[in-house]
């Protein structure tokens, strides 16, 4: 460590991170892909045709809008990473460039989101887990299993699961580096074949198909028309309309083009994932391809296969996603009395069984709430009920499972990287002896990661909304700092990759059509927002501030040289 004593002006905590650099280009694709496809595809995408949101969106579109808006982005922070390949990503771009404050403030806000994400699918896989269950009960006519499902609805078991499951993860990530990449990989490879399978599932069936499994698995008395019977299906569309869904449904309608650009933020926000490789950036081996490979040429990748999804998605069922999101938010109970239809159905009402698990959920007060919409849960009915269902369903489930190691090995460097520059207590930047990890900052972004599944009990949706804000200041910056890169950086420009298009750099005009991009995206983060929401971000940030204000005079008092620090790229 430089220090006074030696004659040298005390600046990082030590000469060196102590980092080992051994993400391979593979590993690279797995954690990035691992963390956009989780929550962006399998739970936000027909949660966001939920009423309140964006239910007249054509999701298709909505994600190739957010392909391209996110492309221009994705090639600024690939040449920052290259520039610049350190362990927290764009704060090291943006406080190198544009100044520290500027960049410890804006990635305090995009931490806070990685953490409050991991909290929300978290919490949201315990809601496949119930599907799961209910569905291999119905296979085996396992009552206790669907009883089981019954309880797992509860939003306190999705807390205690949610918990569980961040302490096991980062418990695997502060043991062993090597050990948590071969983790990664198994859970990458299984749930990238039930979607291969999803995909194909959705498009090798039609609409009338799409009836006739759903009613195959929930029952086929009920409604009818004209003598046919319409099942389960009908059913939910009878209540739908009895209760006034029609009238929704024609005003999405007329909302179409506005409800498809404001579900753009969405798709945006699941792109966004691409640039999580950059948090690790120092620990990668090949900085000259893997970051234009993954975070480019591997964003069309992930594009085609949430368009392989959304399209026979959107087009199979469409309308009776909107009556299904409808029923379940409805304000007044009742998505209860779906809840209680769609799981009666197939039993039989004089089972003793059944009613005992339905009457005590009644008689405590507490009625079972329906399983939110996903694409498992329409996707599964068309695969039948059997053990391509149960995968499809698995794999939804392990999407959001993957996505905790991967979040919690990112985000957490950004806390070494602040306490690394003094920014935060220098113990965080500690690394354990065995693992060689920085055990102290994995915690810190568990414990917070522990906070948004707590949060996520009231209203994960919602909170996955709220928290899309706060990682548009940091992006915004970044491109900024990619604009400013050659003006105030141009010792590391003229060293490093620096490609144009004629005399002009590529990083310029990408940051032009970037900083295009996210004005809407500003504005869209803005349009859904309420007061609660805007509360969050205004302490969010208050929050950063004044940790940034208070470190910055403990050093000051202590002698750091805090602005050499920010005139320097930290140390390998």
């Amino acid at each position: 460590m430089s220090g006074s004593s030696s004659g040298k002006r005390i600046v990082f905590t030590r000469d060196a991170t102590g980092l080992v650099r051994e993400i391979s280009i593979k590993d690279a694709v797995v954690i990035t892909f691992s963390f956009i496809i989780a929550g962006g595809i399998m739970f936000l995408s027909v949660q966001s045709l939920a009423p309140g949101f964006f239910p007249g969106a054509n999701l298709s579109m909505s994600y190739i809008g957010g392909l391209l808006l996110m492309l221009p982005i994705s090639i600024v922070y690939a040449v920052l990473a290259r520039a610049m390949p350190r362990s927290g990503g764009d704060y090291v771009y943006i406080s190198r460039i544009l100044g520290p404050g500027w960049g410890f403030i804006a990635s305090w806000g995009s931490w806070i989101v990685a953490m409050f994400t991991i909290g929300v699918l978290c919490f949201q896989a315990v809601s496949f887990i119930s599907l799961f269950t209910t569905y291999y009960g119905l296979w085996t006519w396992n009552l206790g299993l669907l009883g089981w499902s019954i309880q797992l609805t509860d939003p306190a078991w999705s807390v205690v699961f949610g918990i569980i499951l961040i302490i096991f993860f980062g418990l695997v990530l502060m043991v062993s580096m090597r050990g948590s990449l071969w983790i990664m990989r198994i859970l990458f490879v299984l749930p990238l074949l039930a979607g291969v399978a999803t995909i194909w599932v959705l498009g090798t069936h039609s609409p009338i198909d799409m009836l006739w499994a759903w009613n195959t698995i929930f029952g086929w008395e009920g409604s009818s028309l004209f003598g046919i019977p319409l099942g389960a299906y009908g059913e939910i569309f009878q209540l739908a309309y009895r209760w006034w869904w029609w009238l929704f449904a024609f005003n999405a309608s007329f909302n179409g083009f506005g409800d498809t650009m404001g579900a753009v933020i969405v798709a945006m926000f699941a792109f966004s994932g691409s640039m999580v490789i950059t948090y690790i950036g120092g620990e990668v081996r090949d900085t000259k391809r893997t970051f234009f490979y993954v975070m480019v040429v591997g964003l069309f990748a992930i594009a085609l296969f949430y368009l392989g999804i959304l399209y026979p998605l959107q087009a199979n069922y469409g309308p009776f996603i909107s009556a299904y999101n409808y029923l379940t938010y409805l304000k007044s109970g009742d998505g209860s009395i779906l809840y209680w239809w769609l799981w009666g159905s197939q039993l039989n009402p004089a089972n003793f069984q059944y009613w005992i698990q339905y009457g005590a959920w009644s008689y405590l007060g507490r009625l079972p709430t329906p399983i939110p919409a996903s694409v498992p849960f329409f996707a599964a009915p068309l695969a039948g009920l059997n053990w391509l269902g149960l995968f499809i369903i698995a794999g939804g489930t392990l999407w959001l499972v993957n996505y905790i190691m991967p979040g919690l090995l990112t985000t957490s460097r950004y806390i070494f990287a602040w306490s690394f520059d003094r920014l935060m207590p220098t113990r965080l930047s500690k690394l354990s002896e065995r693992s060689n990890t920085p055990i102290y900052a994995i915690g810190v972004s568990m414990l917070i990661a522990m906070v948004g599944v707590t949060l996520s009990y009231w209203s994960a949706l919602q909170q996955a909304l709220n928290i899309i804000f706060l990682s548009v200041i940091v992006i915004a910056l970044t491109v900024i700092s990619g604009l400013r890169f050659y003006a105030r950086r141009r010792d590391l420009a003229e060293v490093t990759y620096y490609p144009r298009i004629g005399r002009v750099p590529v990083l310029i005009i990408s940051g032009i059509i970037a900083i295009i991009a996210v004005i809407p995206l500003l504005l869209a983060a803005l349009a859904t927002f309420n007061i609660g929401s805007l509360l969050i971000g205004l302490i969010v940030y208050l929050v950063g501030a004044s940790i940034y204000l208070i470190m910055k005079r403990r050093n000051k008092k202590a002698g750091v040289d805090i602005e050499t620090i920010f005139k320097e790229i930290p140390p390998e």
